[in-house]
């Protein structure tokens, strides 16, 4: 047995999965892997296991079945493409690979994930686009008024102020851009008529509709129950996955399964090619009348063709719904030992964090994803642009942190057997990162939030009141 068959069938057969839990060495012995091959499991390096994986992926890589095409398919989509070569697997979560002259460095090193042109890593997530290049389209509304949505009759209304109270000036809140909305809009969709709904008992047990799943960041380990069985029971699946165990684990559950890397062309606006991934998403729907469509990650964190498809199909009367999945937060909660309810977090895409003035709090942690794509209007491999754009980021974030604070590159383990990648760093030296590519930005709190006196007092008083 292959490292690469290995791995999905760990994922997928639960005998064998017992096994390798009870005995690991017998496991991997039975199985007839190489030393070499037993020796990357056991040791778990992600950057050795990754080398490792990704190079027998290319060179197993034999065409798959062609199928037959509709009239309304692209025509770049009318065969399935063959199994990518090891420059086809990207960073997962939405972050690239580090540019490298060198396809596959020294082991001794730490090599660059290969090239992402099958598995690019933040394509389902388009940067922010400024508000004079991408004007919100009419076609997103804005949030409903309160008429719309009256408030439910067992919440009653605020007590009224007393005459002494002092008068609260309303707050002039800004529209936000369609592209910042969509899972509002995603949500109001459907919600807002029954047509979207769940009504059949089953509910998300149905495989009526459009399902989005995500297959979690460790490759199959972290696949849920109802996404396994959406996987399965689907007519039809299209994926957009960041290593090739997922996609094994995927063409496993359901051979009727086909990626959607290549619509992806290099040089090309991120936005339109989520245009395009979102009008093959609809086609297949509208074919297949049951689709399942399966992201790295959480579907629904910065996926913007995952939410768009959802508002789209529920606009046409069809139901679409998505089932949650383990993100890169809820990895980086358990590897860097994250308790947000003692600092608290806010999380920003980092474009839009320089972008816009937010005005976020140093005493809070701050979680910045898509530091790989810093400024990225384009689908670019090469990506040659992000280290002098990180060093805009770090002269920022030294303003409100000092040049000495530290701060962690976090890459969650993507293989069944894995360790994560953390990275620790000054903010002056962010740009000279080794793991800036596949990473997502962790800066942990600075110093002690301002005590607010007033809502203490009150608090008192209401106690003493009692």
């Amino acid at each position: 047995m292959k490292l690469l068959e290995f791995m999905s069938s760990l994922v997928t057969d639960t005998d064998l999965m017992t096994a390798f839990r009870r005995s690991p060495h017998a496991a991997l012995n039975s199985a007839g892997l190489s030393v070499e091959d037993q020796r990357a499991l056991l040791d778990g390096d992600p950057v050795a296991l990754r080398q490792a994986v990704y190079a027998e992926a290319a060179a197993t890589a034999r065409p798959l079945p062609s199928r037959t095409p509709r009239a309304t398919t692209p025509p770049t989509a009318e065969k399935h493409p063959p199994p990518p070569s090891p420059e086809k697997y990207p960073a997962p979560e939405k972050h690239p690979p580090p540019p490298s002259p060198e396809k596959y460095p020294a082991p001794e090193k730490h090599p660059p994930p290969p090239s992402p042109e099958k598995y690019p890593a933040p394509e389902k997530h388009p940067p922010p686009p400024s508000p004079e290049k991408y004007p919100a389209p009419e076609k997103h509304p804005p949030p409903p008024s309160p008429e719309k949505y009256p408030t439910p009759e067992k919440h009653p209304p605020p007590p009224k102020q007393s005459a002494d109270a002092k008068e609260v000036e309303p707050v002039h809140v800004e529209p936000l851009e369609a592209e910042l909305d969509l899972a509002q809009d995603a949500l109001l969709a459907g919600f807002g008529s029954s047509r979207a709904m769940d009504e059949d008992p089953c509910g998300v047990w149905s495989a009526k509709g459009l399902t989005v799943v995500g297959m979690g960041m460790r490759a199959g380990l972290h696949i849920t129950a109802e996404t396994r069985l959406a996987i399965e029971q689907a007519a039809r699946v299209l994926y957009l996955v960041a290593d090739p165990v997922s996609e094994a684990c995927i063409h496993k559950l359901n051979a009727n399964a086909e990626s959607l890397y290549d619509m992806y062309e290099t040089g090309k606006p991120r936005i339109e090619i989520y245009e395009t991934i979102i009008a093959r998403i609809l086609d297949e729907l509208e074919s297949a009348g049951d689709l399942c469509l399966a992201l790295y990650g959480h579907p629904g964190v910065y996926s913007y063709a995952a939410w768009e498809s959802i508002r789209r199909a529920r606009a046409t009367g069809k139901r679409a719904r998505m089932l949650p999945a383990i993100s890169t937060e809820d990895s980086l909660f358990a590897d860097l030992g994250l308790d947000i309810a003692r600092a608290g977090l806010q999380s920003f895409e980092a474009t839009r964090f320089l972008y816009y003035k937010y005005n976020f709090d140093p005493s809070a942690g701050l979680l910045l994803w898509q530091v790989s794509v810093l400024g990225e209007e384009q689908w670019n491999l090469a990506q040659t642009g992000v280290r002098p754009r990180l060093e805009v980021l770090a002269g920022y974030l030294m303003k409100f942190y000092g040049p000495e604070h530290e701060v962690f590159l976090y890459h969650a383990p993507e293989l069944p057997t894995s360790r994560p990648l953390i990275e620790r760093v000054a903010i002056r030296d962010l740009s000279k990162a080794e793991f800036i590519a596949i990473s997502t930005l962790y800066i942990p709190p600075r110093g002690q939030p301002q005590r607010n006196e007033e809502n203490l007092r009150e608090l008192a008083r209401m106690e003493v009141s009692k």
